[in-house]
C-alpha cells in the first residue's frame, strides 16, 4: 500500500501535466478566428465560463467529500477532454461557450479535490509536513514539461489551428489514464460516515471557525483578476501587431521561471511570513496592472505579462499550503478549498466581462487599467484586516 501511495505522487504530476492548456498562448487569438468573435464577445465567453464554475464549484467539492476524491478526479478529466473536442470542432462562437463551460466544469471538480487527494496521500505516507514541498515540486514538473509544447505551438499554428487542439486531446487521453489509475488513501470508516451525515451548512460553519474565508476571499480576488486580464493578453498582444509565433515563447519563459519558483516553494516558505507574502503580492500586482494600463511599448506589454504569468502560478502552492494548514484538521477539505476557487471564479466572471466591455468601447488599456485601480481599492483594507488577525494569533500556520 505505501508504494501505491507514493506512486500518486508522480501520477498526480501527470494530471498537472495534463491540466495545463498546451493552445493557452494562443487561446485568445484563435478566439478571434471564429465568426462574430470580438473582444465584447471573449468578456461573454470568460463569464459564461466563470459564472459555470461558479455555480459548480462548491456542489463539485461538497460531491468530492462524498462520492470520493479519485472519482471526481476521474469525472474532472472525462470533462476536459470534452472541453478539448468541443475547442477541436469549433467553427462559431457557440462551441466556444460551450468548451469554456466544459473546461470549467472540469476545473471546478480538480480545485481543492486534487490538493486534498494529495494531502491526504501524504498523510497515509506520514509526510503531510511536506506539502508545500513535496506540491511545489510536482507543480513545476507540471508547468516545466509541457512549456516545450507551449513554445512549439505557435509554430504549429502556421499549419491549422487545429493542430494544437489535437495534441491537446492526446494529453487528456493520458491524463485520464492516470486518474484512473490513482490510489485512494486509507481512510478510517468513521472518517466517511462523519462527512455523510454532515451538511453543508455545518461545513460553512466550520471555515468560519477555523478562520479560512478571509485567506480564501484575499487570494480568490488575486487570482480572480489575473486570470481575467491573462484571458486578453492573446488578443492585445494581436492588436500590439507581435507575430502569433511568439506568443508561446513569451508564454514559455513565464511558465519556466513560475516552475522554478514552485520547485522551491517549500524554501521560500521558510523565509516569509504570511503578511510579507500577501502583501508582496498587492504591490507586485498592482503596479504591473499599471503598467499595462498606461503604457502600450509591445515589449514592456509582454515583460509585464511574463512577469504576472511567473508569479501568479509560481507563489500558487505557498498560498495552497497556507490555506491548507488553516484547515488541515477539517475533515472537508474539497469543499472548503473550493470556496476559495469559487471566489476566484466569481472576480474572474466579473472582470473578464468588465474587460472586455470596456476594451470593446475605448482601449486595451482602459480595461487593464480600471482592473487595477479596483485590485488595489478592494485589497489594501482586507489586507490590512488579515494582518491585524495574523497578529493576535488567528492564522494557526508554519512560517
Amino acid at each position: 500500500m505505501k508504494q501505491n501511495l507514493q506512486n500518486n505522487i508522480w501520477k498526480y504530476a501527470i494530471l498537472l501535466i495534463a491540466n495545463k492548456r498546451i493552445f493557452v498562448a494562443i487561446l485568445g487569438a484563435y478566439y478571434l478566428t471564429i465568426p462574430d468573435v470580438t473582444p465584447k464577445a471573449i468578456g461573454l465567453i470568460l463569464l459564461v465560463g466563470n459564472l459555470s464554475g461558479f455555480l459548480l464549484e462548491i456542489p463539485s467539492g461538497y460531491l468530492s467529500d462524498k462520492i470520493g476524491h479519485k472519482q471526481t478526479l476521474i469525472i474532472s478529466r472525462i470533462l476536459m477532454l470534452i472541453a478539448t473536442i468541443v475547442f477541436l470542432l469549433a467553427n462559431h462562437v457557440t462551441f466556444l461557450f460551450l468548451a469554456s463551460f466544459f473546461f470549467s466544469a472540469s476545473s471546478a471538480f480538480q480545485s481543492g479535490t486534487g490538493s486534498a487527494f494529495m494531502h491526504e496521500t501524504l498523510q497515509g505516507l506520514k509526510r503531510e509536513h511536506e506539502y508545500s514541498k513535496v506540491m511545489g515540486k510536482i507543480s513545476s514538473i507540471g508547468f516545466a514539461v509541457p512549456i516545450i509544447f507551449i513554445v512549439l505551438v505557435p509554430f504549429l499554428v502556421s499549419i491549422s489551428y487545429k493542430v494544437p487542439f489535437l495534441i491537446a486531446l492526446i494529453i487528456d487521453t493520458i491524463g485520464l489514464l492516470a486518474a484512473i489509475s490513482l490510489t485512494v488513501p486509507p481512510v478510517a470508516p468513521e472518517h466517511i460516515e462523519e462527512i455523510r451525515a454532515t451538511n453543508f451548512i455545518q461545513v460553512l460553519r466550520e471555515g468560519y471557525r477555523l478562520n479560512f474565508f478571509s485567506l480564501a476571499l484575499f487570494s480568490g480576488i488575486i487570482s480572480g483578476t489575473l486570470f481575467s486580464v491573462g484571458g486578453f493578453r492573446a488578443p492585445y498582444q494581436a492588436f500590439l501587431e507581435i507575430p502569433v509565433i511568439w506568443f508561446g515563447v513569451f508564454f514559455g519563459i513565464g511558465r519556466a521561471l513560475a516552475s522554478l519558483l514552485l520547485a522551491y516553494s517549500g524554501k521560500i516558505k521558510k523565509y516569509i511570513t504570511l503578511p510579507s507574502f500577501y502583501g508582496f503580492q498587492v504591490i507586485l500586482y498592482s503596479l504591473l496592472l499599471v503598467v499595462l494600463g498606461t503604457i502600450s511599448n509591445r515589449w514592456i506589454v509582454v515583460s509585464a505579462f511574463i512577469i504576472i504569468n511567473a508569479f501568479q502560478w509560481g507563489l500558487s502552492k505557498i498560498d495552497e499550503g497556507y490555506q491548507v494548514e488553516i484547515i488541515k484538521s477539517s475533515k472537508f477539505k474539497a469543499t472548503l478549498l473550493s470556496t476559495g476557487s469559487q471566489i476566484d471564479l466569481a472576480i474572474s466572471a466579473i472582470s473578464g466581462y468588465g474587460i472586455g466591455l470596456l476594451i470593446e468601447r475605448f482601449s486595451y488599456q482602459y480595461g487593464f487599467f480600471y482592473s487595477g485601480l479596483i485590485f488595489l481599492t478592494v485589497l489594501i483594507p482586507l489586507y490590512l484586516y488579515m494582518l491585524h488577525r495574523h497578529r493576535i494569533g488567528v492564522y494557526k500556520v508554519i512560517n
